[in-house]
């Protein structure tokens, strides 16, 4: 039934979005002519000239109406043939096949066995499979033999070459190829292969393997591991450096001790803590730029003792070492008078007394300086440890956040990525589906087509 005027008939667009050379075929007029093709080396050029003198056809390069695909009978034919038989499908309303040169090969039989089965399998949409099997060099033959042979010798031999009997079936292909039924069946059939090698390619199509790799690649892989200075060796390393400056501050300070004031001594220790912190500095600003320098105690002057009841006691061993002694010196003079044997006594006593002193007060002193020296040092010390360890904690906290952060920056990016992924795969299944539902959809429609109402399909004057 025609559709209603003003509406598009389903299969009639079907087929015009499809197979537009066929569509375009039905609407105008038909051809009458056979159109021979064939892959090089064929023959398809040699049997068409063998036809034209046959007369009852119009061999022409117009294939709407027949077209005749000739095979060669050397070897079976391949995908270049199918492919070959598909396009002429598309263009014409019937296709015929032809195995040409059978007088070369005696095991033809078993290669045209060979090729309808083949045409039967992966041409199954042709309305019919035809193979006829025919000789251009017998049919040349005999033409070459008329007017030199008998008539019935003539015929014989163009009979034996199967050209006859193929212009016969081709004469009447034309003819049958007018029914605009038939005209439309046969474009229908051509369609048909077409929207299922779609269907199929839709189905087999895996256009989401490199996405499923890149987010299989993206869940499995490990987070990016963060690299950073090794803040423990660092901070052996810094230790044992202060704890070797300090040593080396302590000896020159006790040698500065040896031949000068206690200010030099100052200055000598200031001098190697000042040193030590400037090396510090730089050591941590490697690792953390911007640390503050490390600011240790400075060292004062040391304080003044008073006279202690050991000083007291230094005089008296003093005096009573020296009164001695001078008892001593007189002893090779003999008798002399007691008031002489004191004065010298005393006059040795004294001078005994003040060196001892002295002698006993420097050695104090420098004991002092010394304990004095490695308690400043002790302090200095204990203050730039505390300075390293707190620098390094500092350090360590600073990078663990950055390592945190870089890591939840990661899995963000990650996260969003296999969430684009996602989306990306489900828009192709979608679209992927919804094709095929199409394509499904235009089989259903070639499979519900109206009768065709007479030359309202397609003119045939």
């Amino acid at each position: 039934m025609t559709p209603p005027s003003g509406l598009v008939d389903p299969a009639d667009d079907v087929l015009r979005r499809w197979n537009p050379r066929g569509w375009m075929g039905l609407h105008r007029p038909a051809a009458t002519g056979v159109r021979v093709v064939g892959v090089p080396g064929s023959g398809a050029g040699t049997l068409a000239a063998e036809l034209r003198p046959l007369g009852g056809l119009d061999i022409t390069d117009d294939g709407r109406a027949v077209t005749l695909v000739v095979f060669d009978p050397s070897a079976t034919i391949g995908r270049t043939e199918l492919d070959l038989v598909r396009s002429a499908a598309a263009e014409s309303i019937e296709v015929v096949c032809a195995l040409t040169g059978i007088d070369r090969f005696p095991d033809w039989r078993a290669v045209r066995d060979a090729d309808v089965e083949i045409l039967q399998r992966h041409a199954s949409w042709l309305p019919r499979v035809v193979v006829l099997p025919v000789s251009a060099a017998a049919a040349r033959r005999a033409r070459e033999l008329e007017g030199d042979a008998s008539e019935a010798v003539r015929q014989t031999l163009l009979t034996a070459s199967g050209l006859v009997e193929l212009r016969d079936v081709l004469a009447a292909t034309v003819r049958s190829s007018h029914d605009p039924r038939r005209a439309r069946a046969a474009v229908v059939a051509a369609t048909r292969p077409m929207i299922e090698e779609e269907i199929g390619r839709l189905s087999a199509e895996d256009e989401e393997g490199g996405l499923r790799a890149e987010r299989s690649r993206l869940t499995a892989a490990a987070p990016p591991a963060t690299s950073g200075p090794d803040l423990r060796r660092l901070q052996v390393t810094l230790l044992q450096e202060v704890a070797m400056r300090v040593r080396a501050a302590s000896t020159a300070a006790g040698e500065v001790l040896e031949t000068a004031d206690a200010d030099a001594v100052v200055t000598t220790i200031d001098t190697h803590v000042d040193d030590l912190c400037a090396r510090l500095t730089d050591e941590t600003a490697r690792i953390a730029p911007g640390t503050p320098a490390p600011e240790p105690t400075r060292t004062a002057r040391p304080p003044q003792t008073a006279r202690s009841m050991e000083d007291t006691l230094t005089v008296v061993f003093g005096a009573s070492a020296g009164a001695g002694l001078g008892r001593l010196l007189l002893t090779p003079f003999g008798d002399l008078p007691g008031w002489m044997s004191l004065v010298v006594a005393i006059a040795c006593a004294v001078p005994a007394a003040g060196w001892l002193m002295r002698i006993r007060r420097r050695i104090a002193y420098r004991d002092r300086m010394r304990r004095w020296i490695a308690d400043e040092l002790a302090t200095v010390r204990a203050e730039l440890d505390t300075w390293i360890r707190t620098r390094i904690h500092e350090t360590e906290l600073q990078s663990t956040a950055l390592a945190v952060a870089a890591r939840d920056r990661h899995a963000t990016r990650v996260r969003e990525r296999v969430a684009a992924i996602d989306a990306e795969i489900t828009r192709r299944r979608g679209e992927r589906r919804a094709r095929t539902a199409a394509c499904e959809r235009d089989l259903a429609a070639l499979g519900h087509i109206p009768e065709p109402q007479g030359a309202g399909v397609r003119p045939t004057g």
